[in-house]
């Protein structure tokens, strides 16, 4: 033992050293970033922990009610009305869907089944020409159901066109997701058709005819993800050079598909007088901007195409808004850059 520290007497508190000013406050401020550290770790692992209890709480509400869902539509298969449709059939539906598979952006082999049970209960009572069970009647009922009928459809474009983007036939169990697909289309075409609804009387036009063109200002949004879909879809078609375009057969199922995408695509312009100057059509803006943004620029996007459908995309009546849209971006970009060289001088 030293020999110094043999005869140093300890006097507990009185013995240690003199700490300096900077060095105590150092000493603080680090147990204060400790301190405050450990808060920070102790509420993140809180929030995780509470995300996690939601997302698997959340899950296992979908789960269960999309095995009620299909007990229950299996057993009421004869009972279906319109009111049936909206609050049974697609309230339960749209959210168990959206959490099990549009969150994830994958579709689940275990909803195909429930999405193609669900489309053809649509297709069947948008075809039904009794109003009571037509679906598409709560359109023109009264004001609640006029929004729930509303915020419905909006949901189911955005499913239609989530099935589009998710349509490859490369992957495997590719065969399911066409047939899902085919059977989407179909009933978007017909629900974005006023002539498809075949329940209408003479004093529903009107309401009917208003629903229609807020569907259609929808499409034509950002929202509905409608144009992307179509995009990420026709980007993966082969390419039709011209010496192939007599040899080459499209198959059924590819030209239905295609063929009802570009006619959604085409849809929103068929709204009357379309004007970018008119305030009634100014969302119509957005479908000409993306139809410009998402399908013009396509690589070899008329060869992708069937050459039949080639003439109703070079139609005046769907240029026309695109050229129109052009100019008044450029006159926009060009009035801006005037008027910054007249800042900067």
């Amino acid at each position: 033992m030293d020999p110094y520290n043999k005869h140093q007497v300890s006097l507990r508190g009185a013995s240690t050293k003199e700490i300096s000013r900077e060095a105590l406050l150092e000493k603080v401020s680090q147990e204060r970033e400790l301190r405050n550290y450990a808060r920070r770790a102790t509420a993140s692992a809180i929030f995780i922990q509470s995300v996690w209890r939601r997302y698997s709480v959340t899950k296992k509400v979908a789960v269960q009610l999309q095995e009620e869902w299909v007990a229950l539509v299996n057993c009421h298969a004869s009972l279906i009305t319109g009111s049936w449709i909206s609050s049974v059939v697609l309230r339960p539906f749209l959210f168990f869907v959206t959490r099990l598979s549009t969150q994830h952006q994958k579709i689940q082999t275990r909803d195909i089944d429930c999405m193609q049970r669900c489309f053809k209960i649509l297709l069947d009572s948008i075809n039904s020409s009794d109003s009571r069970k037509n679906f598409c009647s709560l359109a023109t009922g009264t004001l609640q159901e006029r929004r729930t009928w509303n915020y419905q459809a909006k949901k189911l474009i955005s499913l239609c066109s989530f099935i589009l983007a998710h349509c490859d036939k490369s992957h495997a169990g590719s065969q399911c997701i066409v047939g899902l697909t085919i059977l989407a289309l179909r009933f978007l075409v017909v629900l974005t058709d006023l002539k498809g609804w075949k329940s209408l009387s003479n004093d529903m036009l009107r309401d009917a005819d208003t629903a229609m063109k807020n569907l259609l200002w929808f499409m034509g949004s950002c929202s509905s993800h409608l144009y992307m879909s179509i995009r990420r879809y026709i980007d993966k078609l082969d390419i039709t050079y011209s010496s192939q375009i007599n040899s080459t057969v499209e198959t059924d199922e590819r030209f239905l598909i295609t063929a009802s995408a570009v006619t959604l695509a085409l849809r929103p312009f068929h709204i009357t007088n379309f004007d970018v100057s008119s305030i009634g059509q100014l969302d119509m803006c957005c479908a000409a901007e993306q139809y410009c943004l998402c399908l013009l620029t396509i690589p070899w996007f008329i060869q992708r195409l069937p050459a039949f459908l080639i003439p109703a995309l070079k139609h005046q009546s769907i240029l026309s808004p695109c050229f129109q849209i052009f100019l008044v971006r450029f006159i926009k970009f060009k009035l801006k850059f005037l008027n910054d060289l007249f800042v900067m001088d």
